[in-house]
């Protein structure tokens, strides 16, 4: 049975700014040595390092193994739809 990714939980867990483990992650939208770009269920995620290397992802649980040199982990701004109001008003 597919689960509905929406749904799925999402979590990090950094061990020692060197293993990322997640849960939650529906794609993989680009990556190099130096930055991983992730679609999770909590909007894009950016990985910022050094010598980055996922060492398993699977798009169907949303799970995602990172090793490497992590700097930062940023998530990008929610764009939120405003009301018919506000729009009218600015």
């Amino acid at each position: 049975m597919l689960e509905d990714k929406s749904s799925m939980l999402h979590n990090l867990v950094l061990e020692g700014r060197k293993e990322l483990n997640m849960t939650g992650v529906r794609e993989v939208k680009g990556f190099d040595e130096d930055t991983v770009v992730l679609d999770t269920v909590k909007g894009t995620l950016t990985i910022k390092g050094e010598n980055l290397i996922i060492g398993s992802f699977s798009a169907e649980s949303g799970d995602l193994h990172l090793q490497g040199d992590i700097f930062a982990v940023v998530y990008s701004a929610e764009q939120r739809p405003k009301g018919l109001i506000r729009r009218i008003l600015k």
